[in-house]
């Protein structure tokens, strides 16, 4: 199965800018020039354009935006935006960027009568910092909507404010237009001071609630949302405020006809496709990230059933039992009692892109259970899925960790540690409430090198692993009793 990663003529890409109009899906997205790594190249990016009807088969069209020339003020770059129709007309909001010019972050228009040719807007730029009150070298990624409750307009901008820490001002500004042409500054709508710059802000209402979500490079690499009754806030923060795992980056979403809400975003490329080469900006699309508001008005997140649904190819497996106690009933249930002790197996198969699915009971867990991912056959190098009861929590381990120099100089068997940089060993971790005999649903979908996790139709992870396993998957249980059943491995 095919999933869209890229456009075709593109080495990666960057953030996606999604639209939905007239029964078809857009993704605009922002696509690096071919050959370039590093800033300030690889940012001189265009707006590439694919469409799809049914989020599995896409179609790339006509590229939207290009860059300007000289003193324009997307010369260096058109960044990210919003598409709204409007007016009679397609509309994108834009960020231009010009790296020599004295107010390098713009916000750009551009108008369109098909949704497929654009012209820019004579008057660019259209809004620019309130130098006063905003530090002028971020400005960027303006979302346009119309808000029914205010009965205009809204545009949300990327900024940092002047006051504060200096690693906390961060924050969302807001403007309002009755025409989408003429613009009223309303000020910041919302000021938390605890991120550098709030990356990629959208704005909806679901339910009775209004979602803010945004993305943060300087703190942990993903994307959240905050919760409130008005969208003048307060913006509070939930429980479980992920929309992906760490990698997930600059989110952005579009609602369908049935108002179901859709997610998209990358995950970072790693210089030289190792897992000790820095992460760069841009790399390849997630699967779209469903988003449901649950009993608490809280966001899950799960899997599309179009994704979920479209692999249909069964892929022959066995299960290879490694250490501890697990027994096999028919072909699809690996049951493992692992009291006071470590159990793990392996599931013997030879493709690098698959959809694992299973369903896991827990029965009396004191420490952890859950799946092995890239692991070597001691389970000592690999990515780990640990559900931990005491914790209530679901994490993403990278291992094996560094040790004290001491340990490494008087030991055996430490093994060579994993590089993850910023990351860290502890990926990323979520919580996740579960009892013994709960039943949890899991799909795994691997791409080579693309990991992308979700649980119990709640939370979802995504992470990068480059290096080459001598098994792709597998189970794992310290300390508990678990149950692995509806085991399914396709293509």
């Amino acid at each position: 199965m095919a999933v869209f990663r890229k456009p075709s003529l593109a080495d990666s890409t960057g953030d996606a800018i999604p639209f939905y109009h007239d029964g078809i899906y857009h993704i605009f997205s922002l696509t690096p020039p071919v050959g370039t790594t590093v800033y300030p190249a690889r940012l001189r990016t265009s707006w590439s354009h694919t469409i799809s009807r049914d989020l599995i088969n896409w179609e790339e069209i006509e590229t939207a935006l290009y860059p300007g020339e000289g003193n324009e003020p997307d010369a260096d770059g058109v960044w990210t935006g919003s598409v709204i129709y409007g007016e009679g007309k397609y509309h994108i909001f834009y960020t231009g960027y010009n790296i020599n010019i004295p107010l390098q972050q713009t916000i750009c228009h551009a108008t369109s009568d098909d949704g497929i040719v654009w012209e820019k807007d004579n008057a660019n730029p259209v809004i620019i910092p309130k130098e006063d009150e905003y530090e002028k070298l971020d400005w960027r990624d303006p979302y346009v909507f119309y808000n029914e409750e205010d009965q205009c307009y809204w545009i949300l901008i990327s900024a940092r404010i002047k006051i504060g820490p200096p690693t906390k001002r961060g924050c969302v500004v807001l403007y309002r237009s009755n025409d989408l042409i003429n613009w009223e500054y309303y000020g910041p709508i919302y000021q938390p001071h605890h991120t550098n710059c709030p990356e990629c802000p959208e704005m909806y209402k679901m339910g009775d609630n209004w979602y803010l979500s945004y993305s943060r490079f300087s703190e942990f690499v993903n994307t959240i949302y905050r919760v409130s009754k008005s969208p003048f806030g307060p913006w509070r923060t939930p429980k479980m405020d992920g929309i992906g795992g760490r990698r997930f980056y600059a989110a952005k979403s579009m609602e369908n006809d049935e108002g179901r809400r859709f997610y998209f975003a990358w995950a970072h490329d790693r210089a030289d496709n190792s897992d000790e080469g820095e992460w760069y900006w841009g790399g390849r699309f997630c699967v779209p990230h469903e988003v449901e508001v649950n009993s608490e008005g809280e966001l899950d997140v799960k899997m599309p059933k179009e994704i979920a649904y479209s692999f249909n190819e069964s892929i022959e497996w066995s299960y290879k039992p490694m250490l501890g106690n697990s027994v096999m009933y028919g072909n699809r249930t690996v049951d493992i009692n692992s009291i006071g002790t470590l159990t793990y197996g392996l599931f013997d198969m030879h493709e690098e892109k698959y959809m694992f699915k299973c369903k896991v009971r827990p029965k009396d867990c004191c420490d952890y259970f859950g799946l092995l991912l890239k692991s070597d056959e001691a389970a000592g190098r690999c990515l780990v899925l640990s559900f931990e009861s005491g914790m209530q929590r679901v994490s993403l381990l990278n291992l094996p960790m560094d040790v004290d120099p001491f340990w490494q100089q008087s030991c055996t068997n430490i093994g060579k540690p994993k590089n993850p940089g910023p990351d860290g060993i502890r990926v990323c971790e979520k919580p996740y409430r579960f009892e013994d005999n709960d039943i949890i649903d899991v799909k795994v979908f691997v791409d080579h090198d693309m990991i992308e996790i979700f649980v119990g139709e709640k939370v979802a992870f995504t992470y990068r692993s480059y290096e080459k396993p001598e098994y792709e998957i597998g189970l794992i249980v310290q300390d508990s009793v678990a149950e692995f059943y509806d085991i399914s491995i396709s293509k």
